[in-house]
C-alpha cells in the first residue's frame, strides 16, 4: 500500500508525516501541488519518485476522510 511509505517518527521532524527514509513531509509535497506544481517538478526538486508523490495524496485522503470538522467560525475555506 502507498502509505506504507509514509514514516511518522518523534525524532523526525517534531512527529510530522514524512515520505519514508527521508526528511521530506508529506505537508511540503502537498503545499507543491496545491500551488500547481507538476509530478515532473516535484520529483526533480525533492529526488522523490511518482509513488511517494501518490503516497503522500493517499495519506491526506485518509487523514482527511478520517476526521470529523465543525466549522464554528462560519468561514468559508478555499
Amino acid at each position: 500500500m502507498a502509505e506504507s511509505k509514509i514514516a511518522i517518527s518523534s525524532t523526525v521532524l517534531f512527529g510530522k508525516p514524512t515520505i519514508a527514509g527521508t526528511r521530506i513531509a508529506v505537508e511540503q509535497i502537498l503545499a507543491c501541488l496545491s500551488e500547481g506544481w507538476t509530478h515532473a517538478k516535484i520529483k526533480k526538486e525533492f529526488g522523490i519518485t511518482d509513488e511517494d508523490i501518490k503516497a503522500c495524496i493517499t495519506f491526506a485522503h485518509h487523514s482527511v476522510s478520517r476526521t470529523h470538522f465543525v466549522n464554528t467560525s462560519g468561514k468559508i475555506y478555499a
